[in-house]
């Protein structure tokens, strides 16, 4: 299983590490500098305005099927084809409910609204038919699927805004028609790979199931609820309290770009670790294993991200946006402070899910969400974007001590002294390159960031974080 891990985890960083930079780079950021900050700043508050509604779309069931499948694979056919059906009851009350309320509340064009709610309904499912192909077995393939929306919208987008003459005219709308298809295209493949594995049974939508999916995935709703709100609230609350053209929106959008893609990273350790950790829930010594490998890599990853954005964030910003104002970067710095804690809160959160241990875990969740929206309420109307990258640092430093505290009391897996002396001192000494590359050594931004990346890479094997060896013995045949 370990070997299994390690093995997915090197697939996953190197394909997402060619491709999702790709996406951000190359395709989102250019559609905010054809279309404008204040058109993307209203992009993003309609999003995540629809992203709070996704509990509807997505009640637990993506986390609970994630977790079902490894231990009942012999009923996966009978599973599966009701899970369709419940899924598509689900996304027709989310977009119904979406609609309306933003009807009430009134946004403008809910014909976008609409759009966006179908995005989200394809995306879900995708997810969903993802987490059936991990469950099953196959991880290396879910390896694969974890690139495949953004590789079909840098194909699609990618035309439209860098080579069609349409580019000249590019209206924010294009860019949620091509996320649509994309989607859309992923679903095809994924139930085209599920068929070539499982004997789909077609039989009669059972009510008695749908609510049984219901009452199994509830306690895992609250975690959605919880996490979509502090996550996706703080663009709603800059769009809505602020009175500017949605450009603070856009502004926090701006810099968010750089956090969610960092944050696909943790993501992505959590989906692949979740069949894992669901198939050994009750055996501590390959959870501690899991813990221990993934809390390295993690730590690995993410300092290296957070350095990369302290010492050459405003190189980036400007090569990156046309319309680059200085709130780009000081929003930008704090929210990949935020990535940290996060990535770190994966690990843990995943394995109480996967543990079933979601009551103390919601009530946390709880709580992160009052802190959050205190802390916009009190830093957005002066500090605009920055406060609300602030009220998510904040934020997602307590819900990760939490976490690993729920982890020690309710699973007794701890992190030891031996978890963070290698990552401490990597980070000390990799804080100390970055700053000689940069200062010391003369040349483009570029080829210094290179560097810097480079050494710290062999300083990880050097201190053993990644260790040679052991991937040369999780690489053989043989366990």
């Amino acid at each position: 299983m370990k070997r299994e891990f390690t093995i997915n985890l090197f697939l996953l960083l190197v394909i997402n590490f060619l491709i999702k930079p790709a996406y951000i780079f190359g395709i989102d950021a250019r559609i905010q500098n054809l279309v404008g900050t204040e058109n993307y700043g209203m992009y993003f508050y309609y999003l995540n305005f629809v992203f709070l509604f996704q509990f509807i779309n997505d009640p637990g069931i993506q986390n609970w099927n994630a977790q079902f499948v490894p231990k009942n694979r012999g009923t996966i056919s009978s599973h599966l084809s009701n899970l369709l059906c419940s899924k598509l009851i689900l996304s027709l009350l989310f977009i119904s409910f979406t609609l309306v309320f933003a009807w009430i509340v009134g946004y403008a064009d809910l014909t976008m609204i609409f759009l966006l709610c179908i995005n989200a309904v394809l995306s879900s499912l995708f997810l969903i038919l993802r987490g059936t192909i991990a469950g099953l077995g196959y991880y290396r393939i879910d390896s694969w699927l974890s690139i495949l929306d953004k590789c079909l919208m840098i194909i699609i987008l990618g035309y439209f805004a860098w080579i069609s003459s349409y580019k000249e005219n590019f209206d924010i709308s294009m860019f949620i028609y091509g996320q649509g298809i994309a989607y859309f295209l992923c679903c095809i493949v994924g139930m085209f790979i599920l068929k070539n594995h499982i004997y789909w049974v077609l039989s009669s939508f059972s009510k008695q199931y749908f609510f049984s999916v219901l009452k199994q995935s509830a306690p895992y709703v609250l975690i959605l609820i919880f996490m979509t709100t502090y996550n996706k609230l703080d663009g709603v609350m800059l769009g809505y309290m602020l009175d500017d053209h949605h450009h603070q929106a856009g502004v926090y959008a701006s810099a968010y770009r750089f956090y969610e893609a960092a944050n696909m990273i943790g993501y992505l350790f959590a989906a692949l670790l979740l069949p894992m950790f669901a198939a050994n829930v009750f055996d501590k010594k390959i959870l501690e294993e899991l813990k221990t490998t993934a809390l390295r890599f993690v730590l690995l990853s993410s300092l290296i991200i957070v350095l990369i954005i302290f010492f050459y964030g405003e190189a980036m910003l400007k090569w990156l946006y046309t319309n680059y104002e200085p709130g780009f970067l000081s929003t930008l710095k704090v929210l990949i402070l935020s990535y940290l804690m996060v990535s770190v809160a994966y690990i843990f959160g995943t394995m109480l899910v996967a543990a079933g241990k979601v009551k103390n875990l919601n009530f946390l969740f709880g709580a992160g969400l009052l802190i959050n929206i205190a802390l916009n309420l009190l830093l957005i109307p002066s500090y605009k974007a920055l406060g609300a990258g602030v009220a998510t640092l904040i934020t997602q430093t307590f819900v990760m001590i939490g976490q690993i505290f729920l982890v020690s009391k309710e699973l007794k897996i701890y992190i030891s002294g031996d978890d963070l002396i290698k990552p401490l001192l990597f980070a000390i000494m990799s804080i100390a390159i970055f700053y000689f590359v940069s200062q010391v050594i003369s040349g483009q931004w570029v080829i210094n960031l290179t560097i810097s990346i480079l050494i710290c890479l062999l300083l990880s094997f050097i201190l053993k974080i990644i260790d040679k060896k052991e991937i040369l013995n999780l690489l053989k045949k043989e366990n």
